[in-house]
């Protein structure tokens, strides 16, 4: 019978639409502006609503500690099964070394050029020095030698070890000791790969449960977003104002250039190894870039990453869910742009010189010292500028009060360029869904060309 009625017309998918909408770059812009200007006319109703954002972040990372134990036990107990595991972490060494190299490389050479510590208005610079002024006792909030003697190198390196190493999983798990913790899983993924598959079948069974338990959580948590970026930027605006943020404006220039130059870099490295267009990955990759602004923690923000590239791109869930952690561990973008400029800053603003040795020595001790931050907080980070700064024998505890002033703006870069570098070289080492299917026919083909013996 030939069908004479025309199909009707197709249920509207409300979710679909707001998905898209909440997810576009657009609606980020907006909510962003729209939080700048309620921060700076209305700042009374910013203060009242940063409840509200800051409840969202807590329900973020709630999740984010089961996500990585989860994931990262799971993903060492089937790489240790498989015997090509070895040459991806060999890989990730040399994303360390690159990475490293490239965030003092591209941080320095903004420094230079834009010299943003040179300050030649008198007017400029009198404020300046009324805002440190006004400033001065915050640099005595934190309990942290901004001025270490000489001979405490060997102590400070042999506590950061020390702190590696949990002497109480449960008390890590508890304080979100991240690098304490990630440390353990890898432990204990490498013993219970060599425990026979029907002994630890219960565990992976149940370890997989909570992953994907806790993949349901992001994904319900993402419809929020937008808001609580709203009510941050808001909250935030109204606390510092504007006026930090012009005195600092060269500074913040350079990291914001350095941070874009590592996202560009990151969207294109992506785009080719997912074979899409470079618009296309902007799209995708934009609710983790949502993330990483709103919760300004690159660890908050791994199940996105997690997500993005193994549910999203289809690359390999095992690889991925092991080098994603991994990699935020060490690849520290975000502290090595924020040392090499910080410190480049501080030269500059006091007129201090600095020879191609100095020069050097500031993005060793950067790249090394950004190594160590795994785990801490931005200010805890800022901080640690005090001893390149030792180094170059430049003050640091007056212009502390300007980076501390700035701290909201300058996390969000770190944040962003951490969190792109660490999706990018994941995306770099881990096979994709294509490669695993190609080089899996084509051992299949192999084996049936073998002559049969």
């Amino acid at each position: 019978m030939a069908v004479t009625e025309a199909a009707g017309p197709l249920a509207f998918d409300w979710r679909l639409a707001a998905r898209r909408i909440l997810r576009s770059p657009a609606t980020t812009i907006a909510m962003i502006g729209a939080g700048i200007l309620c921060g700076l006319y209305y700042p009374a109703f910013a203060h009242a609503i940063s409840p509200v954002a800051q409840l969202y972040l807590n329900f973020l990372k709630m999740v984010v500690l089961p996500y990585l134990v989860s994931s990262v036990i799971f993903s060492i107990m089937s790489m240790v099964q498989d015997p090509n595991s070895v040459r991806y972490l060999g890989r990730v060494g040399m994303a360390v070394l690159v990475v490293s190299f490239l965030s003092v490389l591209v941080s320095g050479t903004y420094s230079l050029v834009l010299q943003p510590g040179q300050i030649e208005n008198p007017q400029s610079r009198i404020e300046l020095g009324e805002f440190i002024n006004s400033q001065g006792s915050v640099s005595n909030d934190l309990a942290f030698p901004y001025q270490p003697p000489p001979n405490e190198g060997s102590d400070t390196g042999r506590s950061i070890l020390l702190d590696l190493v949990p002497n109480n999983v449960f008390s890590a798990l508890a304080s979100g000791q991240t690098i304490q913790v990630l440390l353990f899983c890898l432990l204990f993924g490498l013993a219970m790969g060599k425990i026979p598959q029907p002994s630890s079948m219960s565990l992976s069974q149940a370890l997989n449960a909570v992953y994907r338990a806790c993949t349901v959580l992001t994904n319900w948590f993402i419809w929020g977003l937008p808001f609580a970026t709203f009510i941050l930027i808001a909250d935030q605006t109204a606390s510092t104002g504007t006026k930090p943020l012009t005195l600092m404006g060269g500074y913040l220039l350079v990291m914001g250039l350095s941070c874009l130059t590592f996202i560009a870099g990151a969207f294109g490295v992506i785009a080719i190894r997912s074979r899409r267009s470079y618009w296309a990955t902007i799209k995708t990759c934009q609710p983790l870039l949502m993330v990483a602004i709103t919760t300004r923690s690159t660890v908050a923000s791994l199940p996105w990453v997690i997500n993005l590239l193994s549910e999203r791109l289809r690359f390999s869930l095992v690889v991925v869910e092991l080098l994603v952690p991994l990699q935020a561990a060490l690849l520290r973008t975000g502290p090595a742009l924020l040392y090499t400029s910080g410190v480049l800053f501080i030269a500059q603003l006091y007129g201090r010189p600095l020879a191609i040795p100095d020069l050097l020595l500031v993005g060793i001790t950067s790249a090394l010292l950004a190594l160590t931050t795994g785990g801490m907080g931005s200010l805890l980070i800022l901080s640690q500028m005090s001893i390149v700064c030792g180094y170059l024998k430049i003050p640091f505890e007056a212009a502390f009060a300007l980076f501390v002033a700035v701290d909201a703006a300058v996390d969000t870069f770190m944040t962003l360029s951490s969190v792109c570098t660490v999706a990018a070289s994941t995306a770099m080492i881990a096979p994709s869904h294509r490669e695993t299917t190609q080089s899996v026919e084509a051992a299949s083909e192999q084996l049936e060309a073998e002559p049969a013996r």
